[in-house]
């Protein structure tokens, strides 16, 4: 998800991004609710109160001004998207796709290569020796 705020519309109502900040954060919390404690068990009470859509954080409340709750609706707008609108990657011209492989200490980087090379299709490992 992406939320993306009008910054004249929260100041307007004199919040803060790091108030929608948080607010986004406390209402998505996968986290356990509380606890029965007994002589002989205990158990924990989960509730996944994670949001999977744009349109969910839409009604989510920043604030209360003169009673009033303030919406992620009020403030701009929340919209599914991808995590980095900014990173992508082209070969000659075409989309494609960005691997950051790591080698492990003590590895061996030439069979690595190796390997992750045989496991690409033809097309790929030719991008490759380009």
């Amino acid at each position: 998800m992406r939320v993306r705020v009008n910054p004249a519309a929260i100041a307007s109502l004199g919040l803060s991004l790091e108030d929608v900040r948080t607010a986004l954060i406390q209402s998505s919390v996968n986290a356990p609710k509380g606890s029965f404690d007994g002589a002989r068990q205990s158990y924990a009470i989960n509730a996944n109160d994670q949001i999977y859509s744009a349109a969910d954080y839409r009604d989510i409340i920043i604030a209360y001004r003169n009673g009033s709750p303030i919406r992620v609706a009020d403030l701009g707008e929340a919209v599914d998207n991808v995590e980095n609108v900014r990173l992508a990657s082209w070969v000659g011209g075409q989309p494609a796709v960005l691997m950051d492989i790591q080698r492990q200490p003590g590895a061996n980087i030439i069979q690595t290569v190796d390997r992750v090379k045989a496991l690409l299709p033809n097309s790929a490992r030719r991008s490759l020796l380009r």
